[in-house]
């Protein structure tokens, strides 16, 4: 059986050796080790797909671990980066969030939770790519479900169609992938509301905060965990952050 291969990308070295280590006992397979994006390019234009990348998010030089995260995302879509931080600002792993990474791990490390790290990464990494598979297997999922629903115009216009095979039943408040329903708390069901409720447009946090808490806000912390959560049921890329000015569910 072909190991795990996994890709450093880390300035330090002594904690890059330390992750190597670390990665053979836990039998996985380091592909490279990359101090910046230069080297990293290097590693990639030889053939090698990592299965995950493990990814500092302070790189020394002009490209951050946070800039290049981006850049790959591009390049190799399919493959997870877990990021790597001393940093544990709440600023910090918002703005690393945008880059819709599959985890953050705080130095110091221990074995266990970087173990833990790359196997529930690897597991949903896996999820997206096979929804992002059958989509592609169909021509349009969408049309599909109408054509299956028989939606006469009154029906039509009450739903509204994202992207990635998913819609929403703004009377009945359901958000379906395919012809399933979603299984969503009422929180995660109020964020998918307000958003289709501004197709198209951004939506700022407090008002996502106002819609899921309307005598108080909660805050922040309360917020992303509720939008963590909902991230996790759905497509990673159908909510998505607007260079920090809100948030915008994707339309069809």
């Amino acid at each position: 059986m072909n190991k795990i291969k996994i890709l450093i990308v880390e300035d330090e070295s002594i904690i890059a050796l330390n992750l190597k280590e670390t990665l053979l006992d836990l039998g996985y397979e380091p592909c490279g080790v990359a101090p910046n994006k230069c080297k990293t390019m290097k590693i990639l234009e030889k053939g090698i797909v990592p299965d995950l990348i493990l990814m500092d998010i302070y790189l020394k030089g002009p490209t951050t671990g946070i800039e290049l995260a981006k850049e790959l995302k591009n390049i190799i879509p399919s493959t997870p980066v877990v990021f790597l931080t001393a940093n544990s600002e709440v600023a910090t792993i918002k703005k690393a969030s945008e880059t819709f990474a599959y985890g953050y791990i705080l130095k110091p490390y221990k074995k266990s939770n970087l173990h833990a790290a790359i196997e529930i990464a690897l597991k949903k990494s896996a999820q997206d790519n096979t929804k992002t598979k059958k989509l592609e297997a169909v021509e349009n999922v969408n049309k599909t479900l109408i054509h299956q629903l028989e939606l006469n115009n009154e029906q039509r216009s009450r739903t509204i169609q994202l992207k990635y095979g998913y819609l929403f039943d703004k009377e009945k408040e359901i958000l379906y992938y395919g012809d399933e329903p979603v299984k969503l708390t009422t929180k995660e069901t109020k964020i998918i509301k307000y958003l289709c409720d501004s197709p198209g447009h951004n939506v700022s946090q407090e008002q996502l905060e106002y819609a899921i808490w309307q005598d108080e806000p909660a805050g922040y912390a309360a917020f992303r965990s509720v939008l963590f959560r909902l991230r996790n049921k759905i497509h990673k890329d159908l909510i998505t952050n607007q260079n920090n000015t809100g948030y915008k569910i994707e339309l069809f």
